[in-house]
């Protein structure tokens, strides 16, 4: 394993929806880092894949677009109007 993580051309990624890519495409598609996947992958939560002679990991693009369909949106503060919360009653922060 490298220190360096893959960098990705999303522009490469075929558009069709029976094509399939490694876990590192899917990872520049979410934004979000390999270890996260291999942990969903781990949980039995997250996109489904399929694994190729036992080790080799990889996702439909039609299987990614359903998935972050189905996901909802925002979160957050962003979800609840973006108001800060507010602070209570207690020791002041250090400056």
């Amino acid at each position: 394993m490298s220190a360096h993580p893959r960098i990705v051309d999303l522009t490469q990624v075929p558009a069709v929806p029976w094509a399939w890519v490694d876990e590192h495409v899917y990872a520049a598609i979410r934004g979000c880092s390999v270890k996260v996947l291999q942990n969903e992958r781990r949980l039995n939560i997250g996109c489904p894949f399929r694994r190729i002679n036992g080790t080799t990991v990889r996702y439909k693009i039609g299987d990614i677009a359903a998935f972050l369909e189905s996901q909802p949106g925002g979160g957050g503060n962003a979800a609840k109007g973006g108001n800060p919360p507010e602070r209570r009653a207690g020791r002041p922060r250090r400056p």
